[in-house]
């Protein structure tokens, strides 16, 4: 799925649930965090991070050393 046709989606059902920005952000988030804690069994090494602007989602965790995977 394109990242245009994602913020539709969601653009599409915050009108339609009457949800604010923010609270639909914070949903999205919390999927994943859920969807993380049931492949790995905890949440509490991953950062995730929703760009509604731009439509992005990054999911980040620390490599061995502690740094995040690119640092």
């Amino acid at each position: 799925m394109s990242s245009i046709n994602l913020i539709d989606a969601f653009q599409e059902f915050k009108d339609a649930e009457n949800i604010d920005r923010p609270t639909m952000m914070k949903v999205v988030e919390d999927v994943f965090k859920t969807l993380l804690r049931k492949k790995f069994g905890s949440d509490e090494n991953f950062d995730v991070i929703v760009n509604a602007e731009k439509g992005d989602l990054e999911i980040m965790r620390p490599d061995h050393c502690g740094r995040w995977a690119g640092q």
